[in-house]
């Protein structure tokens, strides 16, 4: 596993046990959608599930791609 993908994981779960001893239910973050959309892929392989995409409206008028994950507590 790629040194990213650990520190990703380690993230992930800290925020998930975090999560659950406050007692949500529901965990969401967001994320760059761009290029190949790697960054989600990486998210989805952690357990989270793709729901909503969107696009911010940068100031030299371009879009940045984003990408909305939840999981499940």
């Amino acid at each position: 596993m790629r040194r990213r993908q650990l520190s990703m994981a380690a993230l992930a779960a800290d925020a998930q046990a975090e999560a659950a001893r406050c007692g949500a239910r529901l965990l969401r973050t967001h994320c760059w959608a761009g290029e190949d959309g790697r960054l989600v892929r990486e998210y989805e392989e952690l357990g989270f599930t793709a729901t909503l995409e969107f696009e911010v409206l940068r100031s030299d008028g371009s879009f940045w791609p984003g990408q909305v994950l939840q999981f499940r507590l």
